[in-house]
């Protein structure tokens, strides 16, 4: 009995181990086909944000892949399923549809990290597939950021057609509101060029020609009769402030002078005094000695 039930459980115990090892090899041959599926595709789409996807995994770039992609989307679509099935509920697989992650524009996104690249549209290319520990994410590069020449392509990359068709409707409408605007303007235009504004025009346009005339006329003659008075005045002030002004400059003059001959007295030389010219000198021949004569002792 004990050898019986030894064999039935070492025959559980191998059954059981066959089927982990049947699931591990399910498990890898879905990654290898998801990998050869997915791996080296050139692809258009846009950078549309970064948000955070959960506590567990952080913060995810989603990129919006181009409605144009159709090839691509049902092979994203595939390998989600295919990862579905052999990944537990609890992972995440960084293939979405755009209503699930609450982006504006419907199409299928691709949530995975990009570094240093702005928001926009680019050419992508998956490099590869991680099979991390609760997430499935595919990473990608960025190999050429699409320019303002490409602009066009923009309801493609968003997948927003019903965008194209407002923007057509409104263009429509703005053309109509241009087209009663220059009705109106043509009217106003007709209505302003009736015989009776013209006739008006040309009598306020003649009035206004003999007022202007008339007016400068008066101008002219105030400004002679004005420059007439200023003579007349500016000669009687000539004339009665000459002999202030002279009697001034006079004035100034002796300042001048008199501060002139004060320096001059400050400094000038003064002169030996002056010597005696009645003295007479003679000779004594007794004495050979000079006699001094002074001519106040003769008698």
């Amino acid at each position: 009995m004990i050898v019986s039930g030894l064999s039935s459980s070492f025959n559980s115990s191998g059954a059981s181990s066959q089927m982990l090892a049947y699931d591990d090899m399910d498990t890898t041959k879905i990654k290898n086909y998801v990998k050869d599926l997915l791996k080296s595709r050139i692809f258009l789409g846009r950078y549309l944000e970064r948000r955070l996807i959960d506590q567990r995994i952080g913060y995810r770039d989603v990129v919006l892949v181009s409605a144009a992609e159709v090839d691509l989307k049902k092979d994203l679509l595939e390998a989600q399923h295919k990862l579905r099935s052999v990944c537990p509920d609890s992972y995440w697989i960084g293939i979405s549809d755009a209503d699930i992650l609450g982006v504006s524009s419907s199409g299928t996104c691709i949530c995975t990290e990009i570094d240093n690249q702005p928001f926009g549209p680019f050419w992508f290319q998956i490099k590869s597939i991680k099979f991390r520990d609760n997430e499935v994410i595919i990473l990608l590069k960025c190999l050429r950021h699409i320019s303002e020449a490409f602009l066009e392509l923009e309801p493609i990359l968003t997948g927003s057609m019903t965008k194209t068709k407002d923007s057509s409707a409104e263009l429509v409408r703005n053309a109509m509101n241009y087209n009663e605007t220059y009705s109106d303007v043509v009217n106003s235009l007709k209505s302003a060029l009736s015989i009776s504004n013209v006739k008006e025009f040309f009598s306020f346009i003649f009035v206004f020609i003999i007022a202007v005339f008339t007016g400068s006329s008066s101008f002219v003659n105030f400004l002679g009769n004005f420059i007439l008075a200023l003579v007349r005045e500016l000669s009687i002030l000539i004339k009665n402030s000459t002999p202030m002004f002279l009697g001034f400059l006079d004035f100034l003059s002796k300042i001048v002078g008199g501060f002139y001959i004060l320096l001059a007295m400050f400094f000038k030389p003064s002169n030996p005094p002056p010597q005696n010219k009645r003295t007479l000198t003679y000779y004594d021949r007794t004495q050979h000695r000079p006699n001094q004569y002074d001519d106040r002792s003769f008698d």
